[in-house]
């Protein structure tokens, strides 16, 4: 089996503070022909579909989306104000 090597680029609400810092972007090694949803649920990233635009290379993909060697993929939550 193959390995491709993704990052993911956390936006807003999901990043995550460490005492050595802003956690913004993962480096994931996952098999090729595993989705987003798969590499996620790896990674213990819990995201609604509904709410989350994910990008990769600049097209909107869904969580079944099988990345690409190098690939990154942008998680990014919808906000809301007011």
């Amino acid at each position: 089996m193959s390995e491709v090597e993704v990052t993911f680029q956390l936006h807003t609400i999901l990043q995550v503070q460490t005492p050595n810092g802003r956690i913004t972007a993962l480096r994931h090694r996952m098999v090729n022909g595993q989705s987003i949803e798969d590499a996620l649920q790896d990674l213990g990233i819990q995201i609604s579909p509904e709410e989350t635009l994910i990008v990769v290379n600049r097209q909107n993909v869904g969580v079944d989306y099988q990345p690409k060697d190098g690939d990154v993929i942008h998680l990014i939550p919808a906000i809301a104000g007011g």
